[in-house]
């Protein structure tokens, strides 16, 4: 029925506007509430249980990086630190830190790889001390430590922020939330890179005193370095079991993880010979503790 009444006709009209108005304005808080609740599902949360980005990490990496390359290893003066901490920063960022992989790190570690020579590898499991020390007592011998990545990164902390390019200060996710964090992805790339490098003899570092055995299946050692390492530039793996100098005594080379471990490289056509307790890491250990029993009954 046509609207014959002026008034009438004015009051109709403004009632459909304000009645579509509202529509409107309902359609987009209900849009709103479900891109928001969307969004928020795909993106962990970033509170995390571990410690944050440790402080000033822009300085200490660029302080590292300067001090490697000019005092360190001057063989490899022509990376750039700068560039380095670039695409350290890039492969972290604006991605989910719970799924974070050596695909993210594969970009960084390429600009930084520099080759290692033969013979002078030592990879090591639970003897992070120790394996250090022999490093820096014995000439030519290398830890990861002792590469580039591995010297600039070594007891740092950093995450991002899944929405963001910043570091995260306040927390960052521990190994027991998720491991394919930023720290353990760029080691687990780390030691891949380092054992795939590795040539001639390869040195072995493992703890016998530890519970679980001088060989855990899911350490880096056992699941990344030893699948990485290359038959065809392996001459021979030498692995040592060094008890804690004060023992006990739980781990040595007819140990089963040991001899399975013989074993596994054997199977890869890598032979390998261990020893329990080497002596001139023993002799380190004794020069730090010389009061230790296991000290004097060799010494005197």
């Amino acid at each position: 029925m046509a609207c014959t009444h002026a008034l009438l006709c004015t009051q109709k009209r403004r009632l459909i506007l304000v009645a579509c108005a509202l529509l409107f304005l309902a359609g987009i808080v209900a849009l709103a509430f479900f891109l928001g609740k969307h969004h928020h599902s795909e993106i962990p949360p970033e509170n995390w249980k571990g410690a944050g980005t440790t402080a000033d990490l822009y300085e200490i990496i660029l302080g590292r990086c300067d001090d490697y390359v000019m005092f360190v290893n001057p063989g490899v003066r022509n990376k750039d630190c700068r560039k380095l901490y670039q695409l350290f920063k890039a492969s972290v960022m604006k991605r989910n830190q719970c799924n974070i992989t050596t695909v993210d790190y594969e970009e960084l570690f390429q600009f930084s790889s520099s080759p290692i020579p033969c013979n002078q590898s030592l990879l090591w499991s639970k003897t992070s001390d120790l394996a250090h020390l022999y490093a820096k007592s014995v000439p030519n011998i290398l830890t990861l430590e002792d590469t580039l990545l591995g010297y600039v990164a070594n007891r740092l902390s950093w995450c991002g922020h899944s929405s963001n390019s910043g570091w995260n200060y306040k927390s960052c996710p521990a190994r027991y939330e998720c491991d394919n964090n930023p720290v353990s992805a760029f080691w687990r790339t780390a030691s891949a890179h380092f054992a795939k490098q590795a040539c001639g003899v390869v040195h072995v570092m493992l703890n016998g005193s530890i519970p679980a055995g001088a060989i855990k299946p899911d350490s880096i050692f056992s699941s990344v370095e030893v699948p990485s390492l290359d038959p065809v530039r392996i001459s021979e793996v030498r692995i040592w079991v060094m008890d804690n100098i004060d023992g006990p005594d739980r781990n040595s080379c007819s140990s089963k993880n040991q001899t399975d471990l013989e074993a596994k490289l054997l199977e890869r056509n890598i032979s390998s010979i261990c020893v329990d307790n080497y002596w001139p890491v023993h002799i380190l250990q004794c020069v730090r503790t010389p009061n230790e029993s296991a000290c004097k009954s060799k010494t005197g």
